[in-house]
């Protein structure tokens, strides 16, 4: 790790839009120079004007950071340094600085209000994971103003049937994602019941690339942030012995049918699969040796949550609503639910048939009476009744209908949703608990609201959705394949490894909670530069790989859009550019300071002192030494590809 130090504090200019601070500035460019292993990057030509370093100046920059660290240990053990001047301050590496300190970025250098951008711009990007070219054209097109266009946008997409999706078909009938077809047997009796570990990880891998494509191509921009959000909500680690084999069932037939229907059918659903049930260890659970495991997250993740939790205290002791239902869980409910689903389970390795089927095993459940949330369950009450009756109440109970609401909002809204749109879609949520139409009820209305329409800026993207967000931007169009040749290391295997060093590969998150979704886990630098990393991936494309694909293997027509953008060569000014590939990555367009600071990297004072114009057209045919045109063209989108406008929500 590098750190380059500024020549002149006091005349700091911070030329990347996105870092709101000094301190951040600092760090993106030591993990820039770690990324780039001393190669040349077209981010150091914005850059060395106002910092004291070049790109082969290697050892110079490696000092430096060296002897900040010998200054801050001799500190730390109240030590004399061996050098007299301290290093500049105001990097530091323990803490996390965030990216994101209010709407405004109050930068002196980067002073500019974060204005809330366009109806059609918030839509795009919380209803899906941000717009393609045409998309806000298509969104303004469907009404006379931005109400009716709300609307008739949002019904569209609580309609999946009615949308052709038949491109993203065709992209997913290949023979590279030939497990999703599959019925669970199969899934089982050909992956699980396999020996060899990349049989068994096939169904989870596929899956995985595939929630990229969907997310990517697919007109059910709706069904995909869905499918994110019920994932997250009944989490489970996708890439361990059995969910792995079993993956393409969990997605297909578990999560995606109940999204826009009924939360009591899909939670009974999960309650079945293989994937949960061994996942929170219920399939083993006994009358004998109950296994509380999934009974605790069921209470506390799925259903009521934690702010319906009252701790160890007395059952008699929590408040009763109306109908004698405690209005919350106590440790006591825990050990109740779980004797409840003893016998749960699914036909495993030894059983005849090994299937993965669900199986309730009579023998194994606990007949006696139980209490749970104020209820009496009654002893021997049949097959399966108990949990049943659990689930029953838990998914009319008012405390969920409040639980679900909330993250929902959290998702679709803000990190601190009001209380005004939680408090009115949980009234739908609940109201309508056995409708078949329930959860699409209640997107409705948290996506018709006015805290929808006038909330923004309150989210920030989280890694998949930067890397979606961006390849939907960029017309990413490249064919992700599953590599069955582990002597060969393909493009599919390297954006793969760029996705998962993101921090937010699909199925990856081990605790049973779900990847966070709140802005002070993903705002600090190191996501902000792992989504740098990302980006830049997306733009410069695969290295050299032999016998697939060479180094100019772009993954994204950058070049070729901007050629077509400006047919008359003497329009390719740095400016032009700029602004026509903010608008195009945002959907509406920046402010001239904007422009200005990201057209820097394409200013011809780098290598010409004479030219400093940025209005001066640059030759886009070439990306020959010393002007790398091209590769500075791809940079300057990467940097919008980090502005704080691009990764808000």
């Amino acid at each position: 790790m590098i750190r380059a130090i500024d020549t002149d504090p006091a005349s700091r200019k911070i030329r990347h839009p996105s870092l709101a601070t000094p301190a951040l500035h600092e760090r993106v460019i030591e993990h820039a120079f770690s990324f780039a292993e001393w190669d040349y990057h077209p981010i150091f030509d914005c850059l060395e004007d106002r910092w004291s370093f070049h790109w082969e100046e290697k050892g110079r920059m490696r000092f430096e950071s060296h002897q900040e660290k010998r200054y801050a240990r001799a500190q730390r053990e109240g030590q004399t340094p061996d050098f007299k001047q301290p290093p500049v301050q105001g990097f530091n590496p323990a803490s996390s600085t965030a990216l994101f300190n209010s709407q405004v970025i109050t930068d002196p250098a980067f002073s500019t209000s974060l204005l809330t951008p366009p109806l059609s711009v918030i839509a795009y990007n919380r209803i899906a994971f941000g717009p393609r070219p045409g998309d806000i054209e298509a969104f303004d097109a469907l009404g006379a103003d931005d109400d009716s266009r709300l609307t008739a946008f949002v019904d569209q997409q609580l309609d999946p049937d009615s949308i052709d999706d038949s491109a993203l078909d065709a992209r997913l009938n290949t023979p590279d994602y030939s497990t999703l077809s599959k019925s669970l047997t199969e899934l089982w009796t050909q992956h699980q019941l396999s020996s060899e570990w990349s049989t068994r990880i096939r169904p989870v891998k596929e899956t995985a690339y595939a929630a990229y494509l969907r997310a990517t191509h697919s007109e059910r921009q709706l069904v995909e942030v869905l499918a994110d959000f019920w994932h997250n909500h009944f989490s489970v680690y996708g890439w361990e012995d059995p969910a792995n084999s079993v993956w393409v069932h969990y997605d297909r037939d578990v999560i995606r049918p109940h999204m826009l229907g009924n939360f009591r059918s899909m939670l009974e659903a999960n309650a079945k699969s293989p994937a949960m049930l061994a996942y929170l260890d219920n399939f083993v659970s006994s009358g004998e040796n109950p296994n509380e495991n999934y009974a605790r997250e069921l209470l506390e993740l799925h259903t009521l949550g934690s702010l319906n939790y009252f701790g160890s205290a007395d059952p008699a002791s929590v408040p009763k609503d109306a109908n004698g239902v405690a209005i919350g869980y106590v440790e006591a409910d825990v050990k109740a639910v779980a004797r409840c689903l003893t016998g749960w389970s699914f036909r495993m390795w030894g059983d005849t048939p090994s299937n993965g089927e669900f199986v309730y095993r009579s023998s194994w459940h606990d007949d006696s009476e139980k209490q749970v949330l104020g209820q009496t369950f009654p002893p021997a009450q049949g097959d399966l009744v108990d949990g049943n009756q659990v689930l029953d109440l838990l998914a009319a109970h008012p405390g969920t209908a409040k639980s679900i609401c909330q993250k929902l909002c959290r998702r679709f809204i803000s990190d601190h949703p009001p209380e005004s749109i939680v408090t009115s879609a949980a009234q739908v949520f609940q109201s309508h608990w056995q409708q078949p139409d329930q959860l699409k009820r209640v997107m409705r209305h948290i996506l018709l609201s006015a805290e929808f329409r006038n909330t923004w800026g309150e989210k920030v993207k989280r890694p998949f959705e930067t890397a979606v967000s961006a390849m939907r931007a960029l017309r990413f169009d490249f064919a992700l394949r599953i590599n069955t040749d582990t002597s060969v290391w393909t493009a599919s295997d390297q954006l793969e490894w760029v996705f998962q060093n993101s921090g937010q590969f699909p199925f990856t998150w081990a605790p049973p909670n779900g990847f966070p979704d709140k802005r002070a886990t993903w705002q600090g630098s190191t996501p902000l530069v792992m989504g740098w990393r990302t980006a830049n991936h997306l733009l410069e494309g695969p290295y050299q790989l032999e016998g697939e694909v060479d180094r100019t293997g772009l993954y994204t027509p950058v070049l070729a859009d901007t050629l077509a953008a400006f047919p008359n060569p003497a329009l390719r000014t740095p400016n032009n550019l700029a602004s026509y590939w903010f608008e195009r990555v945002l959907g509406y367009p920046p402010d001239t300071q904007q422009v200005s600071h990201v057209a820097a990297i394409l200013d011809h004072s780098k290598h010409s002192p004479d030219q400093q114009d940025l209005d001066q057209p640059i030759d886009l045919g070439s990306n020959e030494w010393p002007t790398y045109w091209q590769s500075g063209l791809r940079a300057m989108v990467g940097l919008i590809l980090m502005s704080p406008e691009f990764l808000q929500r």
